[in-house]
Protein backbone atom coordinates (compact mmCIF):
# COMPACT_ATOMS: atom_id res chain seq x y z
CA UNK A 1 0.00 0.00 0.00
CA UNK A 2 2.82 2.14 1.11
CA UNK A 3 4.70 1.79 -2.14
CA UNK A 4 1.18 2.23 -4.25
CA UNK A 5 0.82 5.53 -2.75
CA UNK A 6 4.57 6.92 -3.66
CA UNK A 7 4.07 5.83 -7.29
CA UNK A 8 0.77 7.87 -7.84
CA UNK A 9 1.97 10.59 -5.49
CA UNK A 10 5.34 10.78 -8.18
CA UNK A 11 2.98 10.94 -10.97
CA UNK A 12 0.99 14.10 -9.91
CA UNK A 13 4.41 16.03 -9.38
CA UNK A 14 5.00 15.07 -13.15
CA UNK A 15 1.66 16.25 -14.43
CA UNK A 16 2.50 19.76 -12.21
CA UNK A 17 5.33 20.27 -13.39
CA UNK A 18 4.40 19.51 -16.93
CA UNK A 19 1.26 22.39 -16.77
CA UNK A 20 3.79 24.90 -15.00
CA UNK A 21 6.24 24.71 -17.89
CA UNK A 22 3.81 24.76 -20.05
CA UNK A 23 2.54 27.62 -18.78
CA UNK A 24 5.53 29.50 -18.61
CA UNK A 25 6.68 28.87 -22.19
CA UNK A 26 3.16 30.36 -23.41
CA UNK A 27 3.80 34.02 -21.64
CA UNK A 28 7.05 34.63 -23.92
CA UNK A 29 5.15 33.17 -26.95
CA UNK A 30 5.18 35.73 -30.27
CA UNK A 31 1.39 37.14 -30.98
CA UNK A 32 -0.24 35.21 -33.37
CA UNK A 33 0.11 37.03 -37.23
CA UNK A 34 -2.20 39.71 -38.02
CA UNK A 35 -2.08 41.09 -34.13
CA UNK A 36 -1.02 44.93 -34.74
CA UNK A 37 1.07 46.14 -31.95
CA UNK A 38 0.47 48.96 -29.64
CA UNK A 39 2.28 51.86 -29.63
CA UNK A 40 3.52 50.60 -26.23
CA UNK A 41 5.93 48.36 -27.92
CA UNK A 42 8.09 50.83 -29.49
CA UNK A 43 11.32 50.84 -28.50
CA UNK A 44 11.98 53.32 -25.85
CA UNK A 45 14.76 55.72 -25.69
CA UNK A 46 16.09 56.05 -22.76
CA UNK A 47 17.43 59.94 -22.24
CA UNK A 48 20.88 59.51 -20.61
CA UNK A 49 21.06 61.34 -16.66
CA UNK A 50 22.75 64.38 -17.08
CA UNK A 51 25.51 65.95 -15.12
CA UNK A 52 23.09 67.57 -12.72
CA UNK A 53 20.55 65.27 -13.51
CA UNK A 54 17.02 66.00 -15.18
CA UNK A 55 14.80 68.55 -14.47
CA UNK A 56 11.36 69.13 -14.73
CA UNK A 57 9.95 72.29 -17.01
CA UNK A 58 6.78 73.65 -18.56
CA UNK A 59 6.31 74.51 -21.89
CA UNK A 60 4.79 77.78 -22.96
CA UNK A 61 4.62 77.63 -26.78
CA UNK A 62 5.44 75.33 -29.44
CA UNK A 63 7.60 77.05 -32.39
CA UNK A 64 7.82 73.64 -34.05
CA UNK A 65 8.10 70.25 -34.65
CA UNK A 66 11.04 69.63 -32.29
CA UNK A 67 11.59 73.05 -31.25
CA UNK A 68 9.83 74.99 -28.39
CA UNK A 69 9.84 77.66 -25.67
CA UNK A 70 9.91 77.28 -21.61
CA UNK A 71 8.00 79.43 -19.33
CA UNK A 72 11.27 80.52 -18.06
CA UNK A 73 12.08 81.97 -22.04
CA UNK A 74 14.34 79.53 -22.84
CA UNK A 75 14.31 77.93 -26.27
CA UNK A 76 14.57 73.90 -26.43
CA UNK A 77 15.74 72.06 -29.76
CA UNK A 78 14.93 68.79 -28.93
CA UNK A 79 18.06 66.55 -29.29
CA UNK A 80 18.57 64.01 -32.28
CA UNK A 81 15.51 64.71 -34.91
CA UNK A 82 14.26 66.99 -37.28
CA UNK A 83 10.78 67.64 -38.00
CA UNK A 84 9.68 69.56 -40.96
CA UNK A 85 9.57 73.12 -41.49
CA UNK A 86 7.12 75.15 -40.08
CA UNK A 87 5.88 76.17 -43.31
CA UNK A 88 5.36 73.37 -45.06
CA UNK A 89 2.33 70.84 -44.96
CA UNK A 90 4.43 68.40 -43.03
CA UNK A 91 5.68 71.01 -40.58
CA UNK A 92 2.03 71.89 -39.45
CA UNK A 93 1.49 68.52 -39.43
CA UNK A 94 4.88 68.23 -36.99
CA UNK A 95 3.93 71.74 -34.72
CA UNK A 96 0.11 69.81 -34.25
CA UNK A 97 1.57 66.52 -33.25
CA UNK A 98 4.33 68.42 -30.90
CA UNK A 99 1.82 70.96 -29.70
CA UNK A 100 -0.71 68.16 -28.37
CA UNK A 101 2.09 66.67 -26.62
CA UNK A 102 4.02 69.07 -24.77
CA UNK A 103 1.54 71.89 -23.75
CA UNK A 104 -0.14 71.76 -20.43
CA UNK A 105 2.11 68.25 -20.10
CA UNK A 106 4.36 67.72 -17.14
CA UNK A 107 8.24 68.13 -19.66
CA UNK A 108 11.65 66.87 -18.06
CA UNK A 109 14.44 67.74 -19.94
CA UNK A 110 17.78 65.80 -19.68
CA UNK A 111 20.99 67.21 -21.54
CA UNK A 112 23.82 64.93 -23.26
CA UNK A 113 26.49 65.31 -20.90
CA UNK A 114 29.26 68.02 -22.90
CA UNK A 115 26.50 69.48 -24.69
CA UNK A 116 24.28 72.64 -23.69
CA UNK A 117 23.59 74.70 -26.24
CA UNK A 118 23.39 75.20 -29.91
CA UNK A 119 25.00 78.17 -31.69
CA UNK A 120 21.66 80.00 -31.92
CA UNK A 121 21.67 79.75 -28.19
CA UNK A 122 18.67 76.90 -27.76
CA UNK A 123 18.98 74.56 -25.21
CA UNK A 124 19.63 71.02 -26.15
CA UNK A 125 17.89 68.46 -24.46
CA UNK A 126 16.30 65.10 -24.53
CA UNK A 127 12.47 65.24 -24.01
CA UNK A 128 10.47 63.20 -22.09
CA UNK A 129 6.10 64.39 -21.90
CA UNK A 130 3.98 62.69 -19.91
CA UNK A 131 6.19 59.47 -19.41
CA UNK A 132 7.03 59.09 -22.71
CA UNK A 133 10.05 59.70 -24.55
CA UNK A 134 9.31 62.73 -26.94
CA UNK A 135 11.76 62.11 -29.79
CA UNK A 136 10.67 58.48 -30.19
CA UNK A 137 6.95 59.03 -30.19
CA UNK A 138 7.89 61.90 -33.57
CA UNK A 139 10.41 60.29 -35.07
CA UNK A 140 7.51 57.17 -35.60
CA UNK A 141 5.73 59.37 -37.63
CA UNK A 142 6.14 61.09 -41.22
CA UNK A 143 7.03 64.75 -40.36
CA UNK A 144 9.68 63.78 -38.51
CA UNK A 145 13.06 62.14 -39.48
CA UNK A 146 16.83 61.25 -37.17
CA UNK A 147 18.70 64.36 -37.57
CA UNK A 148 20.90 64.25 -40.30
CA UNK A 149 21.40 67.92 -41.59
CA UNK A 150 24.99 67.77 -39.59
CA UNK A 151 26.60 67.06 -36.25
CA UNK A 152 24.19 65.15 -33.86
CA UNK A 153 24.75 65.73 -30.54
CA UNK A 154 22.41 62.67 -29.51
CA UNK A 155 24.51 59.84 -28.37
CA UNK A 156 25.51 56.73 -30.85
CA UNK A 157 22.94 55.12 -28.45
CA UNK A 158 20.15 57.23 -29.03
CA UNK A 159 20.98 57.75 -32.59
CA UNK A 160 20.70 54.38 -33.50
CA UNK A 161 17.26 53.56 -31.65
CA UNK A 162 15.95 56.32 -33.22
CA UNK A 163 17.21 55.09 -36.52
CA UNK A 164 15.16 51.78 -35.88
CA UNK A 165 11.64 53.54 -34.94
CA UNK A 166 12.53 55.75 -38.10
CA UNK A 167 11.47 53.53 -40.74
CA UNK A 168 9.55 56.54 -43.11
CA UNK A 169 11.78 59.40 -42.68
CA UNK A 170 10.17 62.63 -43.79
CA UNK A 171 7.06 63.45 -46.02
CA UNK A 172 6.96 67.92 -45.57
CA UNK A 173 5.70 69.15 -49.32
CA UNK A 174 6.01 72.07 -50.53
CA UNK A 175 6.23 74.91 -48.47
CA UNK A 176 3.49 77.81 -48.58
CA UNK A 177 4.13 80.87 -50.24
CA UNK A 178 2.39 84.03 -50.78
CA UNK A 179 2.59 86.45 -53.17
CA UNK A 180 1.98 90.02 -52.30
CA UNK A 181 -0.19 91.93 -54.65
CA UNK A 182 0.50 95.28 -55.96
CA UNK A 183 -1.50 98.00 -54.64
CA UNK A 184 -4.16 99.61 -56.79
CA UNK A 185 -2.87 102.06 -59.03
CA UNK A 186 -5.25 105.39 -59.59
CA UNK A 187 -4.82 106.91 -62.90
CA UNK A 188 -4.86 110.70 -62.67
CA UNK A 189 -5.80 113.38 -65.28
CA UNK A 190 -3.06 115.00 -66.22
CA UNK A 191 -4.29 118.11 -65.50
CA UNK A 192 -4.98 117.54 -61.75
CA UNK A 193 -2.64 117.44 -58.89
CA UNK A 194 0.08 117.82 -61.38
CA UNK A 195 3.22 119.38 -59.59
CA UNK A 196 3.71 123.01 -60.23
CA UNK A 197 7.04 124.50 -61.49
CA UNK A 198 7.54 127.48 -59.86
CA UNK A 199 8.60 130.01 -62.57
CA UNK A 200 11.29 132.50 -62.14
CA UNK A 201 10.73 135.72 -60.54
CA UNK A 202 10.84 138.61 -63.43
CA UNK A 203 12.23 141.64 -62.43
CA UNK A 204 9.80 144.52 -62.53
CA UNK A 205 10.96 147.46 -65.00
CA UNK A 206 9.46 151.00 -64.68
CA UNK A 207 6.38 151.49 -66.58
CA UNK A 208 5.14 153.97 -68.64
CA UNK A 209 3.61 156.43 -66.36
CA UNK A 210 6.52 155.97 -64.20
CA UNK A 211 9.22 157.07 -66.97
CA UNK A 212 6.79 159.86 -67.87
CA UNK A 213 6.47 161.02 -64.56
CA UNK A 214 9.89 161.01 -63.96
CA UNK A 215 10.55 163.08 -67.60
CA UNK A 216 7.83 165.25 -65.83
CA UNK A 217 4.66 163.89 -67.78
CA UNK A 218 1.56 162.41 -66.28
CA UNK A 219 0.23 159.62 -66.94
CA UNK A 220 0.14 159.29 -71.11
CA UNK A 221 2.73 157.81 -73.08
CA UNK A 222 3.41 158.36 -76.36
CA UNK A 223 6.42 155.92 -78.19
CA UNK A 224 7.08 159.19 -80.71
CA UNK A 225 5.32 162.22 -81.94
CA UNK A 226 3.88 160.23 -84.56
CA UNK A 227 1.35 158.47 -81.82
CA UNK A 228 0.98 161.57 -79.88
CA UNK A 229 -0.59 163.65 -83.34
CA UNK A 230 -2.27 160.84 -83.96
CA UNK A 231 -3.49 160.28 -80.76
CA UNK A 232 -4.59 164.10 -81.07
CA UNK A 233 -2.55 165.07 -77.72
CA UNK A 234 0.15 167.15 -80.00
CA UNK A 235 1.58 169.36 -78.60
CA UNK A 236 2.95 168.13 -75.29
CA UNK A 237 3.60 170.13 -72.36
CA UNK A 238 6.16 169.72 -70.02
CA UNK A 239 3.71 168.59 -67.02
CA UNK A 240 0.74 167.58 -69.49
CA UNK A 241 0.26 163.53 -69.61
CA UNK A 242 2.42 161.95 -72.11
CA UNK A 243 5.07 164.33 -72.44
CA UNK A 244 8.51 163.43 -71.98
CA UNK A 245 11.60 164.49 -72.88
CA UNK A 246 12.74 162.29 -75.49
CA UNK A 247 9.87 164.01 -77.72
CA UNK A 248 10.86 167.57 -76.71
CA UNK A 249 14.01 168.26 -78.89
CA UNK A 250 14.51 171.59 -78.48
CA UNK A 251 14.18 171.33 -74.68
CA UNK A 252 11.82 174.37 -74.92
CA UNK A 253 9.26 172.13 -72.29
CA UNK A 254 7.07 171.71 -75.79
CA UNK A 255 6.98 168.18 -77.38
CA UNK A 256 5.83 167.70 -80.68
CA UNK A 257 5.57 171.06 -82.01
Amino acid sequence: MRQAYKVWSGIAAGVFCLVAATDLSGRGATPPAGTVASSSSLPAVAAPAAVGGSSPARVLEVIDGDTFRLTSGDEVRVLGIDSCEAGTPGGRRATDAARARLVGVPVTLAAQPGVDRDRYGRMLRYVSAGGSDFAATMVAMDHTAIYTGGRNDASPTVQATLRRIDTNGRTCGAATTTTRSAAPTTTRSPDVDRPRTALPAVPRTATREQAAARSGGGGGYYANCSAARAAGAAPLTRGQAGYRAALDRDGDGVACE
